[in-house]
Protein backbone atom coordinates (compact mmCIF):
# COMPACT_ATOMS: atom_id res chain seq x y z
CA UNK A 1 0.00 0.00 0.00
CA UNK A 2 1.30 3.45 -0.95
CA UNK A 3 0.42 6.86 0.46
CA UNK A 4 0.55 9.70 -2.07
CA UNK A 5 0.85 13.41 -1.26
CA UNK A 6 0.94 15.97 -4.06
CA UNK A 7 1.60 19.64 -3.28
CA UNK A 8 1.34 22.50 -5.80
CA UNK A 9 4.15 24.94 -4.98
CA UNK A 10 2.31 27.90 -6.53
CA UNK A 11 -1.19 27.50 -5.03
CA UNK A 12 -0.21 25.36 -1.99
CA UNK A 13 -3.09 22.99 -2.80
CA UNK A 14 -2.57 19.43 -1.53
CA UNK A 15 -3.99 16.19 -2.97
CA UNK A 16 -3.50 12.69 -1.65
CA UNK A 17 -4.72 9.21 -1.12
CA UNK A 18 -3.79 5.61 -0.48
CA UNK A 19 -3.63 3.01 -3.25
CA UNK A 20 -1.83 -0.25 -3.99
CA UNK A 21 -0.07 1.04 -7.12
CA UNK A 22 -0.25 4.81 -7.78
CA UNK A 23 1.63 4.69 -11.10
CA UNK A 24 -1.40 4.85 -13.43
CA UNK A 25 -3.19 7.49 -11.34
CA UNK A 26 -0.11 9.73 -11.23
CA UNK A 27 0.42 9.35 -15.01
CA UNK A 28 -3.20 10.27 -15.74
CA UNK A 29 -3.07 13.36 -13.50
CA UNK A 30 0.24 14.52 -15.02
CA UNK A 31 -1.17 14.06 -18.55
CA UNK A 32 -4.08 16.46 -17.87
CA UNK A 33 -2.06 18.91 -15.72
CA UNK A 34 -4.35 18.16 -12.77
CA UNK A 35 -1.81 19.50 -10.26
CA UNK A 36 -0.26 22.25 -12.38
CA UNK A 37 2.31 22.29 -15.14
CA UNK A 38 4.79 19.39 -15.27
CA UNK A 39 8.54 19.67 -15.84
CA UNK A 40 8.91 21.09 -19.35
CA UNK A 41 11.10 22.88 -21.90
CA UNK A 42 10.05 26.41 -22.88
CA UNK A 43 11.57 29.26 -24.86
CA UNK A 44 13.77 31.51 -22.69
CA UNK A 45 11.84 34.50 -21.37
CA UNK A 46 14.11 36.93 -23.28
CA UNK A 47 13.05 35.37 -26.60
CA UNK A 48 9.95 36.55 -28.51
CA UNK A 49 6.64 34.82 -27.64
CA UNK A 50 8.05 33.25 -24.46
CA UNK A 51 5.98 32.55 -21.37
CA UNK A 52 6.84 34.29 -18.11
CA UNK A 53 8.54 32.29 -15.36
CA UNK A 54 10.71 32.78 -12.27
CA UNK A 55 14.45 32.24 -12.62
CA UNK A 56 14.28 30.03 -9.51
CA UNK A 57 12.20 27.52 -11.51
CA UNK A 58 14.93 26.95 -14.14
CA UNK A 59 16.60 23.53 -14.01
CA UNK A 60 18.67 23.69 -17.24
CA UNK A 61 19.37 25.96 -20.18
CA UNK A 62 20.37 25.11 -23.74
CA UNK A 63 20.64 26.65 -27.17
CA UNK A 64 18.57 25.04 -29.94
CA UNK A 65 18.80 25.44 -33.69
CA UNK A 66 15.39 26.43 -34.99
CA UNK A 67 14.47 26.26 -38.67
CA UNK A 68 11.78 28.84 -39.40
CA UNK A 69 8.66 27.59 -41.15
CA UNK A 70 8.60 28.97 -44.67
CA UNK A 71 5.94 28.50 -47.32
CA UNK A 72 7.14 26.62 -50.38
CA UNK A 73 7.36 28.47 -53.67
CA UNK A 74 7.12 27.27 -57.26
CA UNK A 75 10.04 27.48 -59.69
CA UNK A 76 9.74 28.28 -63.41
CA UNK A 77 8.54 24.74 -64.22
CA UNK A 78 5.90 24.88 -61.48
CA UNK A 79 7.84 22.51 -59.20
CA UNK A 80 7.51 23.23 -55.49
CA UNK A 81 10.80 24.27 -53.89
CA UNK A 82 11.58 25.48 -50.42
CA UNK A 83 13.64 28.65 -50.23
CA UNK A 84 16.88 28.43 -48.31
CA UNK A 85 16.27 30.11 -44.96
CA UNK A 86 19.05 30.02 -42.41
CA UNK A 87 18.34 28.39 -39.08
CA UNK A 88 18.47 30.59 -36.00
CA UNK A 89 19.74 29.79 -32.53
CA UNK A 90 17.21 30.11 -29.74
CA UNK A 91 17.68 29.83 -25.99
CA UNK A 92 15.45 27.32 -24.18
CA UNK A 93 15.08 26.53 -20.47
CA UNK A 94 13.82 23.49 -18.62
CA UNK A 95 11.38 24.49 -15.88
CA UNK A 96 10.68 22.39 -12.82
CA UNK A 97 7.18 21.08 -12.25
CA UNK A 98 4.76 23.27 -10.30
CA UNK A 99 4.13 20.38 -7.94
CA UNK A 100 5.90 17.70 -5.95
CA UNK A 101 4.74 14.10 -5.62
CA UNK A 102 5.67 12.17 -2.48
CA UNK A 103 5.02 8.42 -2.46
CA UNK A 104 5.47 6.58 0.82
CA UNK A 105 5.23 2.82 1.24
CA UNK A 106 2.85 2.24 4.15
CA UNK A 107 2.44 -1.52 3.70
CA UNK A 108 4.06 -2.30 7.06
CA UNK A 109 1.89 0.27 8.83
CA UNK A 110 -1.30 -1.09 7.26
CA UNK A 111 -0.29 -4.66 8.21
CA UNK A 112 0.44 -3.57 11.81
CA UNK A 113 -2.91 -1.80 12.01
CA UNK A 114 -4.62 -5.06 11.05
CA UNK A 115 -2.66 -6.94 13.74
CA UNK A 116 -3.57 -4.25 16.30
CA UNK A 117 -7.26 -4.42 15.38
CA UNK A 118 -7.31 -8.22 15.71
CA UNK A 119 -5.51 -8.16 19.07
CA UNK A 120 -7.71 -5.39 20.45
CA UNK A 121 -10.83 -7.25 19.32
CA UNK A 122 -9.62 -10.37 21.16
CA UNK A 123 -8.91 -8.36 24.32
CA UNK A 124 -12.36 -6.74 24.15
CA UNK A 125 -14.03 -10.12 23.70
CA UNK A 126 -12.33 -11.56 26.82
CA UNK A 127 -12.50 -8.49 29.07
CA UNK A 128 -15.58 -9.92 30.77
CA UNK A 129 -13.52 -12.84 32.07
CA UNK A 130 -11.02 -10.51 33.77
CA UNK A 131 -13.83 -8.33 35.16
CA UNK A 132 -15.59 -11.44 36.48
CA UNK A 133 -12.37 -12.48 38.24
CA UNK A 134 -11.97 -9.07 39.90
CA UNK A 135 -15.65 -8.62 40.61
CA UNK A 136 -16.79 -12.11 41.67
CA UNK A 137 -13.58 -13.98 42.35
CA UNK A 138 -14.14 -16.55 39.58
CA UNK A 139 -10.69 -17.39 38.24
CA UNK A 140 -9.96 -16.40 34.60
CA UNK A 141 -8.52 -19.48 32.82
CA UNK A 142 -4.71 -19.48 32.53
CA UNK A 143 -4.76 -20.04 28.76
CA UNK A 144 -6.96 -16.93 28.35
CA UNK A 145 -4.56 -14.90 30.50
CA UNK A 146 -1.61 -16.12 28.41
CA UNK A 147 -3.37 -15.31 25.13
CA UNK A 148 -4.34 -11.85 26.43
CA UNK A 149 -0.68 -11.20 27.31
CA UNK A 150 0.36 -12.34 23.81
CA UNK A 151 -2.30 -10.10 22.25
CA UNK A 152 -1.03 -7.10 24.22
CA UNK A 153 2.53 -7.88 23.06
CA UNK A 154 1.41 -7.88 19.38
CA UNK A 155 -0.02 -4.36 19.65
CA UNK A 156 2.33 -1.63 18.45
CA UNK A 157 1.09 1.94 18.40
Amino acid sequence: MKKIKVTNSKTLEVWGGQVEDPTAWISECVAVNAWGKPERWVVHKDEPMAEAYDDADVLEEEMREISPAVDAVLDEQGVEVSPAVPAVMQKWVKLKAQYTVEVTDISAQVAQEAINAEALAYLASTDWLVIREVDAGTECPADIKAERAAARARIIK
